[in-house]
């Protein structure tokens, strides 16, 4: 949907008076409303203001109108200013967004132009343009369209040429009508930088502006976290809305993985998502073009959009990977464009990386130089304070520092990481002391039994050294055995490289670690952790690995490989959990799932969970989830049994001491192991 604001100067001043002037609103009200009437679904106007003679209109052009009949502006503008008896010149049209445009009727509203703006957005069936306005949402409008020339210097200036430019030559490609008749395909942006994402993104509008494929400047972005909280609310009944709202436009759409706080929520929020997102796609994917935009590290996000959205187009944008000399190049490009002529000294600062460099990574190492350059070349008055602000004690950033802090016990977890940030602070420190900095190896062993949150731990810790500036990416890359190993002579190293570019500034969590270097005929373990040692020194910068795993194992497996020893900076263990613990994490999950317990069920559920520790493969964590679902389960058909117009909250969000029950299979499945079937 395309919105309009036009700026009138009218032959004729509104006439003075209290009773004059509601006389010429009712008038134009009753005018404009006619008007209307016979454009209806095709186009609509509205006074918004009139002052002396300055008069403030709004238009939207419905697109699916647009499509068959290419109805202009300016001659439905003209049919408009003849029914109202409007007699003037236009000063200015420009396009607003969906924002802008409520706020006009807002005031139309309160000037009586219309009789009230949620009804004219109903009554026109533009309801769903509210979606729009949503704090999840922002409105961008594209500066001016660009030619292929100017394209494809900016896109070798962003770096990413080498993905980029095929897609502006097909976007210029004169066999392509040049006028919107549908999306021939949608894209995908990937890249760890915001920044990036978004100059990528309105290079490539501006470009499809340009040709004729998008009919308005106008775009919507949508920021999404995957995380283990319920997304209903916005992709069942808003994402189709804001759909709706970008007709003839385009809708991009950010994801991030975020922890749940429960290692198995991810994968159900994730498969939620992708599942609600692309059905939307489908549905509106002629009219209005979809951007899913992501981080590198996000690849099991990128398949399972992709598997979901299998026949449609999507052409993937990422940056391209430069050496040192394009890398130094575009360096002095960025000095220059914020007028620093002499910056030897940034160049010099570029590390040392055999594998290259991303524009991510550059515009970082830019910006930290930048930082320092205003306070201690450009201001060097304030030198000493820019030091001392950084020695300053802080806790450290983020909400995923205080989800980890809010979890039960994990003392040594968190005596880790907070070690972490606090050597990371004293390196900036020393740097603005101009003494020198290294960089600690941060790679880590975590030991314990299952359930014992080490994945969510993982997860949460490379979102805390993102907020706090030790990786630049912070997300969560778990492999296993066959991730790493191949099954043939010379696949497993190409593998174990792959995975560590996929984790770069991220967390690669590598689960039961020891099974890389088990007997097994045929397959390649050995190769694979010598690849991985070595990885792990190339990419001590950008990379944390972890490896997890039994404790038992995992000690037997560090010690028969001196390369890792010699690597790994710590080890963590992760005890199984008390029963005050386990209750803690259990209040926590009900509360999650927006339940409530009683007094007698709190003291069945201690006594669950002290019988169930003293039992065989105990599941602490995972334990605990799966007695609540059980519980929520047997709540539902209990419920269901009640009188639904008697049922109070109170009722519906309790569990009841009935409600949670040992699990019957496991006990039983345990009882037919250790004796004779």
């Amino acid at each position: 949907m395309l919105f309009y604001k036009i700026e009138f100067e009218s032959e004729k001043a509104l006439e003075s008076g209290d009773r004059q002037s509601r006389r010429v609103r009712s008038r134009l009200k009753a005018l404009t409303a006619d008007a209307n009437a016979r454009t209806k679904g095709m186009i609509a106007f509205f006074i918004s203001d009139f002052e002396d003679r300055n008069v403030s209109i709004g238009a939207a052009l419905f697109v699916d109108a647009v499509l068959m009949n290419r109805r202009d502006l300016a001659e439905a503008f003209e049919e408009f200013r003849t029914r109202t008896r409007l007699k003037g010149k236009i000063l200015d049209t420009r396009e607003i967004t969906a924002g802008e445009f409520s706020r006009m009727l807002n005031l139309a509203d309160r000037n009586d132009y219309i009789d009230d703006d949620d009804d004219y957005k109903t009554d026109f069936g533009m309801a769903f343009i509210d979606a729009c306005t949503e704090s999840e949402c922002e409105e961008v409008l594209l500066d001016a369209p660009c030619t292929k020339s100017e394209a494809i210097a900016e896109a070798k200036r962003l770096l990413c040429g080498a993905s980029l430019i095929p897609e502006i030559e097909r976007i210029f490609d004169e066999r392509s009508p040049d006028r919107f008749q549908g999306n021939p395909v949608h894209y995908v942006i990937v890249s760890d930088d915001p920044q990036v994402r978004r100059s990528v993104r309105e290079l490539l509008l501006r470009s499809l502006l340009q040709r004729g494929r998008l009919m308005g400047r106008r775009y919507c972005t949508l920021t999404r976290s995957v995380s283990g909280g319920l997304l209903e609310c916005l992709y069942e009944d808003k994402l189709k809305e804001l759909y709706q709202s970008q007709l003839g436009c385009a809708l991009a759409i950010t994801f991030s993985l975020e922890d749940s706080g429960e290692e198995s929520g991810h994968a159900d929020a994730s498969f939620e998502l992708v599942a609600s997102v692309a059905s939307r796609i489908r549905e509106f994917r002629r009219g209005t073009l979809t951007i899913l935009e992501m981080g590198r590290s996000e690849s099991k996000l990128y398949e399972q959009l992709m598997e979901e959205l299998h026949g449609l187009t999507f052409v993937r944008l990422d940056e391209e990977l430069v050496f040192t000399r394009e890398a130094r190049g575009y360096l002095r490009r960025l000095a220059a464009k914020n007028g620093i002529e002499d910056c030897r000294s940034l160049v010099k600062s570029l590390p040392r990386e055999e594998s290259g460099y991303l524009g991510t990574d550059l515009n970082k190492l830019f910006d930290r130089w930048y930082d320092s350059y205003l306070r201690t070349e450009l201001h060097p008055q304030y030198r000493e304070l820019s030091a001392e602000a950084e020695s300053r004690v802080k806790k450290p950033k983020g909400d995923a520092y205080k989800d980890l802090m809010e979890m039960p016990g994990l003392r040594s977890v968190k005596e880790v990481i907070l070690q972490a940030i606090d050597f990371h602070r004293a390196q900036k420190l020393f740097a603005g002391r101009g003494i020198g900095t290294e960089r600690p190896s941060m790679h880590m062993v975590f030991a314990g039994n299952p359930g014992t949150a080490k994945t969510t731990v993982a997860r949460l810790m490379a979102r805390i050294m993102k907020d706090n500036g030790l990786l630049s990416a912070g997300g969560l890359v778990e492999v296993g055995r066959s991730d790493l190993v191949g099954k043939y002579v010379g696949w497993t190293a190409p593998l174990v490289k792959k995975k560590f570019k996929a984790a770069k500034g991220s967390v690669l969590f590598i689960d039961e670690a020891y099974s890389l270097v088990e007997d097994r005929d045929g397959l390649y373990g050995d190769e694979a952790i010598n690849t991985i040692v070595q990885e792990m020194e190339n990419a001590r910068d950008e990379t944390v690995v972890v490896f997890a795993g039994y404790p038992d194992r995992m000690r037997e497996f560090v010690e028969r490989n001196p390369g890792l020893r010699s690597r790994v900076a710590f080890h963590v263990d992760f005890p199984d959990y008390t029963a005050d613990e386990l209750m803690e994490i259990l209040r926590l999950v009900v509360k999650k799932k927006s339940r409530a317990l009683g007094a007698e069920a709190e003291e069945r559920v201690r006594s669950l969970l002290e019988s169930a520790l003293n039992t065989p493969d105990f599941g602490n964590g995972r334990f605990v989830r799966n007695l609540v679902e059980r519980a929520m389960m047997r709540q539902a058909s209990r419920l269901v049994r009640l009188p639904a117009d008697k049922t109070t909250d109170a009722e519906l969000k309790a569990l009841l001491a009935e409600d949670f029950v040992p699990d019957v299979q496991a006990a039983e499945s345990h009882r037919r192991i250790v004796g004779f079937h």
